[in-house]
């Protein structure tokens, strides 16, 4: 009875961990039915807990950094070091309407951490989609004294576009994801390549920067949440990002691997399926 009342105050303290190992104690000892309900209900409290924790710390993660971008375009065409094209414009907007229609994610309440950031499946222009990507990361780029090269889908440069009939906001996280990571470790004076093209007709995006590189030992961990690597500055992230990116893809049926070595930068390869592509004629619109 002692360590049934012992779990029972801990929990009503908030104190979940010192519970669940009082209940966990005394099912083993005497398979009290009591001490097994609460310890089923101490898990599920834990459970809910991480999932709000989860759901709270991507949302705050996916929403700064449309948010950031923005910002940094926005500063740049008020200092007069950005001219304020229609283009780099456009892609202001781009970040804010992605940061609004995150805010509205919140009002879902999922049930899972499976359910976090939902799919809604719609055609788009996916070169109109790189293009605000890649406007939209310019100012931060050029910020940090970077040099974000750009180079239109080959489907755009042989007078086509390509359409994918996926979720535009969600390729548009895992595009600013990479990009942004691609900012964050690269050094001034550093270049940023990012383009696309659809090889046997998947569309295949490449982001290449000339940062320090990823140490061999880290390169299998990039994609786990949390992971941030032995050299991480405290500044560069919060391992949160490149997750994000694994799951979306995962969602959309596609993939990414990552080249890097030490001096030598790194290379992102994020690969979406054929089969939901379709080519139509025509550039960006």
């Amino acid at each position: 009875m002692e360590r049934l009342l012992h779990g029972i105050d801990a929990l009503l303290l908030g104190k979940s961990d010192e519970a669940r190992a009082s209940f966990e104690s005394l099912v083993h000892d005497t398979e009290d039915p009591l001490a097994q309900r609460l310890l089923s209900l101490v898990k599920l409290l834990g459970r809910r807990d991480r999932l709000q924790a989860t759901y709270l710390a991507t949302l705050r993660h996916e929403i700064g950094n449309p948010l950031s971008v923005a910002q940094a375009t926005l500063e740049g065409i008020v200092d007069g070091v950005m001219d304020p094209q229609r283009e780099r414009l456009r892609g202001v907007l781009a970040s804010v309407q992605a940061a609004s229609a995150l805010l509205n994610d919140m009002a879902l309440k999922p049930q899972a951490v499976e359910e976090l950031l939902p799919i809604r499946l719609e055609t788009f222009n996916i070169c109109a989609l790189m293009n605000d990507q890649a406007q939209s990361v310019s100012g931060a780029a050029r910020a940090k004294g970077i040099e974000l090269i750009y180079r239109q889908c080959g489907v755009a440069q042989r007078g086509e576009c390509m359409y994918f009939h996926g979720d535009a906001r969600r390729v548009g996280q895992i595009l600013q994801n990479v990009l942004l990571n691609a900012v964050r470790y690269t050094p001034a004076g550093g270049t940023i390549e990012f383009t696309c093209d659809n090889p046997e007709d998947d569309l295949v995006v490449t982001i290449t920067d000339t940062g320090p590189g990823i140490p061999d030992t880290d390169l299998p961990h990039v994609f786990e949440q949390g992971y941030r690597g032995e050299r991480a500055h405290p500044a560069q992230g919060s391992g949160l990002g490149l997750a994000v990116v694994a799951d979306l893809l995962a969602k959309l049926g596609g993939s990414a691997r990552v080249a890097s070595g030490e001096g030598k930068g790194t290379t992102f390869i994020i690969s979406l399926p054929a089969a939901r592509l379709e080519r139509t004629p025509g550039g960006v619109s």
